[in-house]
């Protein structure tokens, strides 16, 4: 269903297991500057048999304008357009028999904030989440409202402490949200990191991946 907004179009990028061969699903939100396809390239670190990746691309290749300390409402129409995005990925892995159940969201940056809040405002049990270097909206995303429940979702949200762009505390704030909407929550500080992926993070993305691509090999 079209939404009118920017994102609304844009392709998704897809790769690793052909669509009548899917068990698992990876959904891949790259961050400012960074283009679907490139950022696609990641899951060949932890690439798994019958898991299908897709990697929506954003408008301009950013996802929204502003700052993280901005409410979320300052952030439309982007967000909802984004959230729309994010939607159709998930319907593109379901069309091919895999559910949100085992469909891990993976976020990097701009595409971290985006799982994020995707995630909180449609709650559900997903197959995993992760948030490399990014969090909540808003001032104090811990005292933001949230309605519904993850139900166990396995969350993972890690920073760098030398991260010029993301505060280690927001990521604490927004690990505490999470865990209120009953996600199954670690959240990491990597020592000497800067805003990047480091190898923390890929580890934790890979044990997420593999749970949901292990329960069905």
């Amino acid at each position: 269903m079209s939404d009118g907004g920017p994102h609304d179009g844009r392709p998704i990028e897809v790769a690793g297991a052909p669509r009548a061969a899917a068990t698992a699903a990876v959904v891949m939100l790259p961050g400012r500057g960074d283009s679907a396809r490139n950022f696609l390239r990641l899951a060949e670190e932890f690439h798994h048999h019958g898991a299908t990746y897709l990697a929506p691309e954003p408008a301009g290749k950013a996802w929204y304008p502003g700052p993280t300390d901005d409410p979320p409402e300052a952030k439309e129409p982007w967000l909802s357009s984004a959230f729309g995005l994010v939607a159709r990925a998930l319907d593109e892995a379901g069309a091919a028999g895999v559910p949100p159940e085992r469909t891990v969201l993976v976020g990097f940056s701009q595409g971290a904030c985006v799982a994020a809040e995707f995630a909180a405002a449609r709650p559900r049990r997903y197959g995993g989440l992760a948030v490399l270097a990014g969090g909540l909206f808003g001032p104090d995303p811990e005292a933001r409202a949230f309605e519904g429940s993850l139900d166990g979702t396995p969350a993972y949200l890690g920073c760098g402490d030398d991260d010029p762009r993301v505060d280690p505390e927001r990521v604490r704030a927004s690990a505490a949200a999470f865990r209120r909407l009953d996600a199954d929550v670690t959240d990491e500080v990597s020592e000497g990191l800067g805003h990047a992926i480091g190898d923390d993070q890929m580890a934790a993305v890979r044990r997420l991946v593999g749970g949901v691509a292990d329960e069905t090999e």
